[in-house]
């Protein structure tokens, strides 16, 4: 049983690299980057009551403007990298598709 969680586990940790690495290196498809960025933005906002006002929360919410402004002008890729660094640097793991 124990292998199954940690070959389980593996995986997706394996799965949630590919897609961060594939919105670092720009092979994610501007469709599946467009949907990050919804996804991403949608995580950033249930964020936003519980770390708005810390002290990382500036900073956070300039690479989520960033992200966004790049989302909505037709660079998702781009938007995908600040968004998730606008989530990372709230101390949380962004999602992912």
């Amino acid at each position: 049983m124990n292998r199954i969680m940690i070959g389980l586990s593996a995986a997706a940790l394996a799965l949630a690299g590919t897609t961060t690495a594939f919105a670092a290196t720009g092979e994610l498809s501007k469709s599946d980057a467009t949907q990050l960025c919804n996804k991403l933005d949608t995580q950033f906002t249930h964020l936003k009551p519980f770390k708005e006002g810390l002290p990382y929360w500036q900073k956070a919410s300039a690479a989520h403007k960033t992200g966004m402004q790049a989302c909505d002008n037709g660079k998702p890729i781009a938007g995908v990298q600040s968004l998730q660094a606008s989530i990372s640097d709230m101390y949380v793991k962004p999602d992912t598709l």
